[in-house]
């Protein structure tokens, strides 16, 4: 190995490097330019001033009723939309469940004589120990 051949072995890596750099930082730009030209019109939005805490006296004598979701599609009025609602997320819940063996191509431990090492081993692991 010579003092060029290390020399241009730099110079690659540098200039290697150099590009990728070089490309992140183009991507960042972009990137950042589509950030800019993708905000909604209207300005800044206004951050909400913070008050000191209420007197908490004050406020349980101001009970407000509680808050309301109105859904004003399809004509669906809100106990359809709660039961549409518990019917979801206890169909997610029931997927989320079932997943791993919906998705196995195999049952657990049927595929034993698919490797000589796993039946060994679990031949081994069942039966530790036996006397002759």
């Amino acid at each position: 190995m010579t003092f060029e051949d290390l020399q241009w072995g730099l110079m690659m890596m540098v200039v290697g490097m150099g590009v990728v750099f070089l490309l992140l930082i183009l991507l960042m730009g972009v990137l950042m330019l589509i950030g800019r030209l993708d905000r909604q019109p209207g300005g800044a939005v206004e951050e909400p001033e913070i008050e000191a805490a209420p007197d908490p006296v004050a406020v349980a004598e101001v009970a407000s009723p509680a808050p309301t979701v109105h859904i004003v599609a399809d004509g669906l009025d809100e106990d359809q939309v709660a039961a549409i609602t518990v019917a979801v997320i206890t169909h997610a819940e029931t997927r989320r469940r079932k997943a791993a063996p919906e998705t196995r191509a195999h049952a657990p431990g049927s595929q034993l004589f698919a490797s000589r090492w796993l039946s060994v081993g679990r031949a081994i692991q069942n039966n530790p120990f036996t006397r002759r």
